[in-house]
């Protein structure tokens, strides 16, 4: 089950988030996206170039289709609306991210980054990046998962 989210009130409370972006690709709960405005209308992109160093929101909807037999089959289509939360302004607060959005193995004080398929890898140096996620626990969100503050520059 693919899912970025709050681990506690405080991320919730002081929460900046759009309920208007249309995904331009079909995407899943979790992905890192950034927001751009084009004709007026917001749109959730996946990160491309240089993008995955900057201002960075992740998509985490609520689910409203109860035909699902497993949220693991829950997709956003491209042309319907993203809720996106932004990282920058929850900073030093604590996510839950489940582990089928990171691309690679990862253990406690490990940093991740997005990538430009919105999900999230290792990195070594996250120097020049806005957003990163730093590793502080092991979870059970969507199987096995990692509890991650939020780093920003």
């Amino acid at each position: 089950m693919s899912i970025v989210k709050f681990q506690n009130f405080s991320g919730i409370k002081n929460e900046k988030h759009t309920p208007r972006a249309i995904a331009d690709v079909d995407m899943k709960n979790g992905y890192a996206v950034v927001i751009k405005f084009e004709d007026g209308i917001e749109k959730a992109c996946l990160p491309t170039g240089d993008e995955v160093k900057g201002d960075l929101w992740f998509v985490h909807n609520t689910i409203t289709t109860p035909e699902l037999d497993n949220y693991d089959d829950f997709v956003i289509k491209a042309g319907k609306p993203v809720r996106a939360f932004n990282f920058e302004n929850s900073k030093r607060e604590i996510i839950e991210v489940s582990g089928d959005l990171v691309t690679t193995k990862v253990a406690i004080n490990d940093v991740l980054v997005a990538n430009k398929k919105g999900l999230y890898e290792k990195i070594t140096d996250a120097t020049g990046y806005k957003i990163s996620l730093k590793v502080v626990g092991n979870n059970t969100v969507g199987g096995k998962g990692y509890d991650c503050v939020i780093v920003t520059e």
